[in-house]
């Protein structure tokens, strides 16, 4: 009984890293072509955007919030920056602008919940709706295009069959990394999540401990707008459609719990991953982009039952 109990940890630990083998394993069986360099540079390359903004999704939810407004801060600077570029502005300072405008949203989302009182859900549900309308009259409805080669290497840049986009996400989730696991920040937002009370009496400001993890997923946005923005050579109000149901089960499937406390910068690569596997094995197999919504809801909520699930068995 009580090896069966230690399997059980040890699988559930383990739930992920099995799970991203399996779906290597079937992607292989699928075509014979996947394990080629020029096919994982893609796959690299695609999922390297949402997974910055899914690292940055991880932050809010360590803090039991959510953040729906990713996929619209990320739409929405795409276009600033591809306005930027195209009326002549250099490039470090298009991106320098792009990046403030990213830390401004995640204020705007901050503002809201910590000092409004709004919950996380209806405060980032409504500034989606507000960064999207913002993008919408930048654009004008309109995809941006711009003409500017050094830019365009940012995103289009590979080492060895390593897109740059995938070193700067693997850069990005190091550093994470050691600020939630080495840095008294770090404890902090992991402990808001698990215990908001037990961190207040501690001393720590929790409202600037919430507001911080609302504006770097702002900022993370921005850097996934811009790599977005160089990839396709374009900025568009769509670039960010649908990503923060993707970072969300990108956070989950990872081993993050909704309710906060639990998570970790590789787990959520792991999960970006699985998703993207999941986008990948689906194109593979021809699969209807209609089927594809429901199958990705579907393994949404399944991962989310699976996060409540781990909640009550530690509660227990």
């Amino acid at each position: 009984m009580q090896n069966e109990s230690r399997l059980k940890k040890i699988f559930t630990d383990n739930s992920k890293y099995i799970l991203l083998v399996v779906m290597l394993g079937v992607s292989a069986l699928i075509s014979n072509k996947f394990f080629t360099g020029a096919n994982i540079s893609n796959l690299l390359k695609q999922n390297a955007g949402v997974g910055i903004v899914s690292l940055g999704e991880l932050l809010v939810i360590l803090t039991g919030g959510i953040d729906l407004s990713v996929g619209a801060i990320v739409s929405m600077t795409s276009v600033v920056v591809s306005s930027l570029l195209k009326a002549g502005i250099s490039i470090p300072v298009a991106i320098i602008f792009t990046l403030f405008v990213g830390l401004g949203a995640g204020l705007v989302n901050g503002v809201l919940i910590t000092r409004f009182k709004i919950i996380p859900f209806i405060a980032t549900l409504a500034t989606l709706n507000v960064f999207n309308g913002i993008g919408l009259l930048m654009s004008k409805g309109r995809q941006i295009f711009y003409e500017n080669d050094g830019f365009l290497t940012i995103g289009n840049t590979s080492f060895w069959y390593i897109p740059l986009v995938a070193i700067i996400w693997l850069f990005i989730t190091i550093i994470l990394n050691l600020v939630l696991e080495y840095t008294k920040a770090g404890r902090y937002i992991k402990g808001f999540g698990g215990n908001k009370e037990a961190v207040r009496l501690s001393g720590v400001n929790v409202k600037r401990t919430e507001m911080s993890a609302y504006i770097v997923s702002g900022l993370f946005c921005a850097i996934g707008g811009i790599l977005m923005a160089s990839r396709l050579t374009l900025g568009s109000n769509s670039v960010g459609t649908g990503w923060e149901l993707t970072a969300i089960a990108s956070v989950v499937i990872g081993g993050g719990r909704m309710a906060g406390g639990i998570g970790t910068a590789g787990g959520v690569v792991v999960g970006t991953l699985v998703m993207g596997l999941i986008g990948n094995i689906m194109n593979l197999l021809n699969v209807s982009i209609y089927w594809q919504q429901i199958i990705k809801g579907v393994i949404i909520l399944v991962a989310v039952y699976s996060s409540s699930s781990r909640k009550k068995g530690n509660s227990l």
